[in-house]
């Protein structure tokens, strides 16, 4: 996957997130964070859920495609969240880029048994 590819994707992924809170009015600056994700928690909750039984469905009746799907379905509604979460939700993805960006090979080392970057003890 070149890197390019993959910015435009989901560069059309969160215009599409935008546009279509637009669409349905709902944009609103004005609810607290809180009652924002909690009144959200259940349409993400369920998009887990499908992704959760589409991964465990039976071998024979997986499909990488569908499995495909139901992942993007949880970023499309995960990205919902963060517009609920206005400007404050711009500035918390900008940390978490920045936070990831600085995590480098002189600081940090891929635990290959939790499959996670870890902090290296220096």
């Amino acid at each position: 996957m070149k890197r390019e590819n993959f910015v435009t994707t989901v560069t059309k992924l969160a215009e599409s997130v935008y546009d279509f809170h637009k669409r349905w009015d709902l944009l609103n600056t004005t609810k607290s964070y809180y009652l924002s994700i909690q009144e959200r928690e259940e349409l993400l909750m369920e998009e887990i859920r499908e992704l959760s039984f589409e991964y465990n469905k039976n071998d024979k009746d997986k499909s990488e495609i569908l499995l495909c799907q139901e992942a993007a379905d949880v970023l499309y509604v995960a990205l919902g969240n963060m517009i609920g979460l206005n400007k404050e939700g711009l500035n918390a993805m900008n940390q978490v880029s920045e936070k990831n960006n600085n995590k480098t090979i002189k600081t940090h080392f891929f635990d290959k048994n939790l499959k996670k970057v870890k902090k290296l003890n220096i």
